[in-house]
Order: C-alpha cells, then structure tokens, then sequence
C-alpha cells in the first residue's frame, strides 16, 4: 500500500519504485525513439517524405530503356521512388538503415503486389557495391555529397542515370535540371 495511515506519509520504497519505473519507461521510450529517428542522422539523411509530384517528375527524367534497367534508391525512407519504378516494371532496390522504414516500405510493397519488382533492404548503401544498377534516385544530405559521388565514380558502369533531389554533387555537370531535382550521367 503507498499510504500508510499510522504514518500518514508515503513510504520512501513505494516512491522510490514509482520513480524507478516513471525512469525506465522515460529511457525505454527514448531508445525506440533514438534507433529510428536520431540514429540516421549520424549516418545519413534523417527521413523527409518526398512529395508525389517530384517522385513523378524524377521517374520521368529517369527515362528507363527498358525493362532491364534496375534502379536503386539510396536512404529508400517509405519506398516512393522503389514502389514508383516498380510499378512501371523496373527492378527497383532500396537501401535504408531505419527499421522502421524499411517494415512501412515493405508493407506498402506487399500492399500493392509488387514483391517481384521491389526491394527494400535493411542496409547502409555504403557497405553496397553499386555497379548493378543503372539508375540512381537520392533524396540525401549536403555534408555526404562529395563522399558519395567519389563512391558513384568508382562503381557505376558508363550511361549510369543518377538523380538527386534538393542537393547537388560538388565535381559533376548537371545534364538537366527541374526546379531542386539534378540529373547525371555517368
């Protein structure tokens, strides 16, 4: 009982529980929270939710060949751009590091039937060699640009299609441009 009459005061085990607890639950909900919000932003872009008209616009500068093509999208967030592709018949992929993420995306993708055209993996990019796929989508940060690019310049096979949305990479030409959506070729 937290209230004795006799002493008419709260024993201090009973508070001491109570708070211990009220602690637990505080530094519990703060490391759900830690691992799918804070945590990407030590490694990567936090999630920002692209807007439908600049995922059309993206797969329509992609320009996909044909059915062979395979796209891959870099921090993946709620698998717009892989679920786009893939409903256009491309082999897309999609690398993203928040667990959360990736059960949403995957959700959406079994959702819409796609599971034989879109992938998202519970992965950095970075661990990835990249040279498989011939149309790059990223929504990522300005700090890792200059990183990336170097990445992309040692992986990716001639013609590569890479498309960034909001940031520009430092050392390449910009082949098209729509509003804060830049189009390479490698």
């Amino acid at each position: 009982m937290l209230y004795d009459k006799k002493y008419k005061s709260l024993f201090p085990t009973d508070l001491m529980v109570i708070v211990l607890i009220g602690i637990i639950l505080a530094f519990v909900i703060f490391f759900i929270l830690s691992i799918f919000f804070l945590f990407p932003w030590f490694f990567g872009a936090p999630f920002e939710p692209s807007d439908d008209k600049i995922v059309k616009k993206i797969y329509e500068f992609s320009k996909p060949n044909s059915k062979s093509d395979k796209m891959v999208e870099l921090g993946s967030g709620d698998g717009r751009f892989v679920i786009e592709f893939a409903k256009h018949g491309i082999e897309s992929h999609g690398f993203e590091i928040n667990p959360f993420l990736v059960w949403i995306s995957r959700r959406k993708i079994k959702k819409l039937n796609l599971q034989k055209k879109a992938f998202v993996h519970y992965k950095s990019f970075w661990k990835e060699n990249l040279s498989k796929y011939n149309i790059i989508v990223l929504f990522q940060f300005r700090t890792i640009m200059k990183k990336l690019e170097n990445k992309l310049n040692k992986e990716l096979k001639p013609k590569s299609k890479i498309l960034s949305h909001y940031w520009k990479f430092p050392g390449w030409k910009i082949k098209k441009q729509f509003k804060r959506i830049y189009v390479y070729e490698r």
